[in-house]
């Protein structure tokens, strides 16, 4: 089928074109409380072909692209009319002009595991963690993945890699004042059954935590010590305001050698995109384009040393091009989180949802689960929210406690002074 699509593409009128087949080879786990409600395999085969279409208006140079799936059952006519309407459609797109990837060709080395005994560890792991507490899971879906990734340009570019993926997706409830729950999503690389484990056994101490939680209290002039995701989305911003996009689109105020966290006292961030976190869901030796990720310190100090991002927004700005990534990593603070939490403080572990603008800085969210610590005890406490600008704090200092969650690996708490606190 490769060759079929590569035949229809070169016929085309097409400057340039970019495929990328994936295999996708799956087991799904569908659990409703402590029982599994269905299993099933799932293996999928599919292909996308981006078109280049290049044309100029007086002494611009200008390249139209456009995206389209392609099923391998398609015959030869209907993936030539496909085609067709692709190249048809990226000829109304006015982009400057930019190059694809240059050509190399390697398969990238890979070790196959035995997943069906991971699976099955996970899976007792997962009936496990609620024996011990009246917490239960609502409901639960495990997800594990081997995909298989094949990169071709028309510059003669063809690399491949493969990957493991496993996501679990998690709702979880108890009862106190009110039956209450707690949503959580879980990425990694390879099905770890003890992760896993502690994972939802955490959760569920969480949601017993929040059925006997107090409203939040109005609160002024006191810290707010963000923990796990919100954490990381906090410090995703300094992330999106290095991406050559964001600054090539005028999102981002950031300057190379220029600080990017304003006045706040504290610590200084220093932040590296990497191609590979260990058993990170996200890992991949290249990006979309399949060019070489190149795993660098961003931001040192709190100081922009150099913007990242693909290929076509980094030559738009003449920056160094490291790829796209789609891990990052923070270098952790001075104080353990334990430390962190002994002045007065909010904590929150969990919003309803994280309101994070990586354009403006605006940040916030309502608290589904936090802690309030007056100097003398700590209480549960859900409701009400916390708001703020991430450019206006005062103050911030990262743990030096660290965690994998998701793309990302850095401090597991900040705390923060200058968000506003809304009580209920």
């Amino acid at each position: 089928m490769i060759k079929k699509i590569i035949d229809q593409l070169n016929a085309s009128k097409a400057t340039d074109w970019k495929l990328t087949e994936t295999i996708v080879d799956s087991q799904e786990y569908f659990f409703v409380k402590n029982k599994m409600d269905i299993g099933r395999a799932k293996k999928v085969h599919h292909f996308e072909a981006t078109v280049y279409v290049d044309f100029t208006e007086g002494s611009e140079k200008y390249r139209g692209s456009s995206s389209l799936s392609l099923s391998p059952l398609l015959n030869t006519n209907e993936l030539t009319e496909a085609i067709e309407g692709a190249v048809f459609a990226a000829s109304f797109v006015k982009n400057p002009w930019y190059p694809i990837a240059e050509a190399y060709s390697k398969v990238f080395p890979f070790q196959k595991i035995d997943l069906k005994k991971l699976e099955k560890e996970t899976l007792a792991a997962i009936i496990n963690a609620q024996s011990h507490t009246k917490a239960w899971i609502n409901s639960s879906e495990l997800f594990v993945s081997e995909i298989q990734t094949r990169i071709l340009n028309s510059n003669g570019l063809d690399c491949s890699y493969c990957k493991y993926q496993t996501y679990l997706e998690t709702i979880v409830s108890a009862a106190g004042k009110e039956e209450v729950e707690l949503y959580d999503d879980y990425q990694l690389s390879i099905p770890d059954s003890v992760l896993i484990g502690n994972r939802i056994s955490e959760l569920l101490k969480l949601v017993t935590e929040r059925s006997l939680a107090q409203p939040t209290p109005s609160l002024k002039e006191i810290p707010v010590l963000l923990t796990g995701e919100p954490a990381k989305e906090f410090l995703r911003y300094y992330l999106e305001q290095a991406n050559a996009k964001m600054k090539y689109d005028k999102m981002s105020e950031a300057e190379i050698g220029k600080a990017v966290q304003g006045n706040q006292s504290g610590d200084s961030i220093s932040l590296d995109i990497v191609s590979q976190l260990d058993n990170s869901y996200y890992g991949a030796p290249v990006d979309d384009d399949g060019f070489l990720i190149h795993s660098q310190r961003i931001i040192e100090n709190g100081l922009l040393k150099n913007f990242w991002g693909d290929l076509r927004y980094s030559y738009y700005l003449g920056v160094e091009l490291t790829g796209s990534a789609e891990n990052f990593k923070v270098c952790p603070g001075k104080a353990s989180v334990e430390e962190l939490r002994n002045q007065p403080h909010l904590e929150v572990s969990h919003f309803s949802a994280v309101d994070a603008d990586m354009t403006t800085g605006d940040f916030g969210g309502e608290i589904r689960l936090g802690w309030y610590y007056d100097g003398n005890k700590r209480i549960a406490v859900s409701g009400g929210s916390v708001t703020g600008n991430i450019r206006e704090i005062s103050s911030m200092k990262l743990s030096k406690d660290v965690h994998l969650e998701g793309d990302f690996f850095g401090p597991t708490s900040i705390l923060i002074e200058g968000f506003n606190i809304s009580g209920e």
